[in-house]
């Protein structure tokens, strides 16, 4: 049998590489075995064997789309392989290898192999080969563990940082983040560090720049003075992160000259620096008063305005005048419209003055809109209110229930079983176009709050009744909250119980099968086999891989923003989101989360991170970088995409090779920064792009 899979495999590639009309292939067509390897993880025999051929042809994109399906394999056993790529005549294919080299550590140790050695010779054809972004960025984030190696690997990257590669200070926010406890940037790099972010020697680009003073923020090593120097420069990310600087504990400005940069950092002409000046007034200035965070609240932007309040929830708590304020702000918001301001300030309002926020608690409790009730919840956990609590955790929305639940087991303990069985029975609805809203946070929130209770035969029964119900509808990313469900089943159950979980052996979801043989085991003293089922593959069409496609996201409030896509990049991803778009899937559907200085996430049809579309999606983590604007896919773990997408504010270094870039904002950014929690998408489609989306990014 294994045999007969390798030879198909490796037939099919043969088929493509050998066609006779190469010339009117499409990129597309050429990919597509590769593809669907990659898109599997390569389960057969002769998977690895068809991948190396086709990196071995002589069409270069077939070529790198091969070495860069092999890097996501993430298998540290592929080094040798991919090594000799490095010095391929190609660029495109040197820069796939040298990410693959650096994906594969990302796999499990071999068993008879020393980590050690590997680095060390995936380090040495790193150095030897040509430099680039990729390299750079590779040698930054391999897993060293001896001092020697960092240094090594630093001495080359600040070689790179003295020309003002931006990849090379890349690679070194990589290198200070990841490895800190191994060794710490050496003074040299550092000074380089500060020259290339503050520009005292020459102009760099502003990627450079930027990424020299994320390497900075991440090292602890920007001083007084690239600080004072950054806060001066044009590029307002690179602004940001001098103001993060001084949010820092281990700030290395003076106290008087942090007041001094905070005041200029509050009146700066970006929201993006004004945000973090807030939060680093509220974390490091709160000695000298809150007038700059009341002062705020008069902001351009309603996200300083949140930011401030959120951190007047916290600060000058004896100040009765700033508390006058806030109580000015929790009004009732109205049925339409901006609710945001007066929801943060009713949470700021009940840390501060909980008897003030009990007179405003009753309309918040049952406004219209689901989100100002699910800000009562919270509201209502910081003032211990368990009426209120046991109220929502009744609610219709799945959303505000959740937020109660999780205080109201603290506060009442057993009292609160018969909210949590109301929970434990809730089922999908349908909304819109036949989309159906999964309650899968809720449940999860359930059975995660249970933990530890006492049995009790009707939790146990509701915790049964919403797995069969949950595992019933087949939806992959059911997994987190089968997970919790079998987790509660098995501390409160026994044997009795053993029909109910013995289906799951053979499950579409190998995790859950493994999970469901571990609670039988402990019950019964046996582990059982499991079989779970094979996955279903998602095969995309040439068409749809070559074409150049853009999206118009036009949202409720009359504005918009358009998606271009990287194709080459994250194909899969791609096809993916498009199918979901032409089938109307995202219209409608809201940013539930909005993170200033960070991300907006959307696309769940239940407006939260654990309700989206059933299949998982594969990841596609390469070459690109989480930077401004790009477009990612929100996961819990490898592999587990359920068609949520999520748009960078800043540039986020840390999300680099863990989550899937597919697509950036061609047009309209200024939209999607003022985008708020509960921003609706009226409609998602394909569409005729603005000339600045045709433009080469």
């Amino acid at each position: 049998m294994r045999r007969t899979a390798l030879v198909i495999t490796i037939a099919l590639v043969s088929a493509v590489l050998h066609a006779s009309d190469r010339l009117a292939q499409t990129t597309g067509s050429r990919r597509l075995p590769v593809l669907a390897i990659e898109e599997a993880r390569a389960p057969a025999a002769g998977d690895i064997d068809a991948l190396l051929q086709a990196a071995r042809s002589g069409t270069e994109d077939l070529q790198a789309a091969a070495v860069r399906a092999l890097g996501r394999l993430e298998r540290r056993d592929l080094l040798t392989h991919l090594l000799p790529f490095l010095q391929a005549k190609s660029r495109a294919v040197q820069e796939e290898a040298a990410n693959a080299v650096a994906q594969a550590f990302r796999g499990e140790p071999l068993p008879d192999v020393p980590a050690g050695r590997q680095v060390r010779m995936a380090l040495e054809a790193l150095l030897a080969a040509p430099p680039s972004g990729a390299v750079y960025r590779s040698i930054g984030r391999l897993p060293y563990e001896t001092v020697d190696q960092v240094r090594a690997a630093e001495a080359a990257l600040r070689k790179g940082i003295g020309v003002g590669h931006a990849g090379a200070a890349r690679g070194l926010e990589s290198m200070a983040r990841l490895h800190r406890r191994v060794a710490t940037i050496e003074p040299e790099t550092t000074q380089t560090l500060r020259a290339l972010a503050a520009r005292t020697e020459r102009t760099y680009p502003a990627e450079a720049r930027r990424n020299a003073m994320a390497a900075l923020v991440a090292a602890q090593g920007a001083d007084a003075a690239t600080v004072e120097a950054v806060l001066r420069d044009e590029d307002p990310e690179i602004r940001r992160l001098a103001a993060l600087v001084l949010a820092g504990a281990g700030s290395p400005v003076s106290p008087a000259d942090r007041l001094e940069l905070l005041e200029t950092a509050l009146q700066d002409r970006s929201h993006l620096v004004r945000i973090e000046a807030v939060r680093a007034w509220a974390a490091r200035a709160k000695d000298a008063g809150c007038t700059p965070l009341t002062d705020a609240l008069g902001d351009t932007s309603l996200h300083v305005v949140l930011a401030a309040l959120d951190a007047l929830g916290d600060q000058c708590k004896d100040d009765d005048t700033t508390t006058v304020l806030v109580t000015s702000e929790a009004r009732t918001p109205p049925a339409q419209g901006s609710w945001h301001r007066e929801a943060h300030a009713l949470v700021a309002l009940a840390k501060r003055a909980p008897d003030r926020a009990a007179i405003a608690m009753s309309s918040f409790a049952m406004h219209p809109v689901w989100q100002v009730r699910m800000y009562a919840a919270r509201a209502a956990a910081q003032m211990n209110d368990v009426a209120t609590l046991a109220r929502l955790a009744g609610d219709e929305d799945d959303n505000v229930a959740a937020a109660a639940l999780s205080a109201l087991r603290q506060l009442a303990g057993a009292d609160s079983d018969a909210a949590f069985i109301a929970a434990l029975n809730r089922r999908t609805r349908i909304i819109g176009r036949n989309t159906p809203v999964r309650p899968y946070d809720l449940l999860r929130t359930a059975a995660i709050e249970l933990k530890g209770a006492q049995p009790d035969p009707a939790l146990l029964d509701a915790l049964v009744r919403a797995l069969q119900r949950v595992t019933e509808e087949r939806c992959e990313t059911s997994r987190d909250v089968r997970l919790a469900l079998l987790e509660r089943i098995g501390e409160f159950g026994s044997a009795a119980r053993e029909s109910a979980l013995t289906p799951l052996l053979g499950d579409i979801d190998p995790r859950v099968a493994a999970a469901a043989a571990a609670v039988l085991e402990k019950w019964t003293g046996r582990r059982p086999a499991i079989e779970p089922q094979k996955r279903q593959a998602f095969r995309p069409d040439a068409r749809t891989l070559d074409e150049q496609t853009f999206v118009r996201v036009a949202l409720d409030t009359g504005r918009e923003f358009w998606i271009a896509f990287h194709a080459d990049q994250a194909p899969l991803s791609k096809a993916r989101f498009l199918s979901l778009v032409r089938a109307r899937y995202y219209d409608g559907l809201t940013f539930h989360r909005v993170v200033p200085n960070f991300v907006i996430q959307g696309g769940s049809p239940g407006a939260n991170e654990y309700c989206g579309d059933c299949p998982y999606w594969r990841d596609e983590v390469g070459l690109l970088m989480h930077t401004r604007g790009t477009i990612g896919i929100s996961t819990r773990g490898r592999d587990t995409g359920d068609a949520q997408i999520f748009v960078n504010l800043v540039d986020s270094p840390r999300l680099d090779h863990t989550y899937t870039v597919f697509a950036h904002v061609c047009e309209g950014m200024d939209a999607v920064d003022a985008i708020q929690e509960g921003a609706r998408m009226r409609t998602v489609a394909v569409a005729s792009p603005p000339a600045a989306c045709l433009r080469v990014p």
